[in-house]
């Protein structure tokens, strides 16, 4: 009977891995903020990440993100930066992504994958980032506060189980 009560539901683990800003040459605009390392493919770029398995660990899962992308994690525990809920839209299933602290890097570590040319990594300015989720975990991250909770994008009301935006 409680399966019936459950919510299909595709939980990803991101890991936000970033790159101090560079105030050397300050004409180079879009080097003045830490910039984020995305996987761009078909013109799209979205934080590095995996679908988690059945039974897996979410530290098992970033494990695999970071095996792939040729990273090694910060020590555990590792530290959750947001969380983003995206509903379900008719057809598909409800979104949960976790983000996870992938570490930093320098401008010129960009790690290589063995992805086989299927897609490329980059150096995403904050400004240009896609997912709000990404913005609120770097503020985390940089600014050492409570991780971010987000319904649809939007930070989630503390204590009342829905977005700014109004109920679920």
């Amino acid at each position: 009977m409680t399966d019936a009560l459950l919510t299909p539901r595709q939980t990803w683990v991101h890991l936000l891995v970033w790159c101090p800003a560079d105030t050397s040459n300050p004409r180079a605009e879009d080097q003045l903020w830490p910039r984020v390392l995305q996987v761009a493919r078909g013109g799209e770029a979205g934080p590095p990440g995996v679908v988690l398995r059945p039974g897996e660990s979410v530290q098992h899962a970033a494990e695999r993100v970071a095996g792939a992308l040729g990273l090694t994690l910060p020590p555990p525990p590792l530290r959750l930066l947001a969380v983003d809920q995206q509903p379900a839209e008719p057809g598909s299933l409800e979104q949960l992504g976790l983000v996870l602290d992938g570490g930093r890097l320098a401008a010129d570590a960009l790690p290589s994958c063995d992805c086989e040319g299927a897609h490329e990594l980059v150096w995403t300015p904050v400004g240009e980032l896609g997912r709000v989720a990404l913005v609120h975990a770097l503020r985390t991250l940089l600014l050492d506060v409570r991780p971010a909770v987000l319904w649809q994008g939007l930070p989630a009301a503390r204590g009342s189980g829905q977005g700014a935006g109004g109920a679920r």
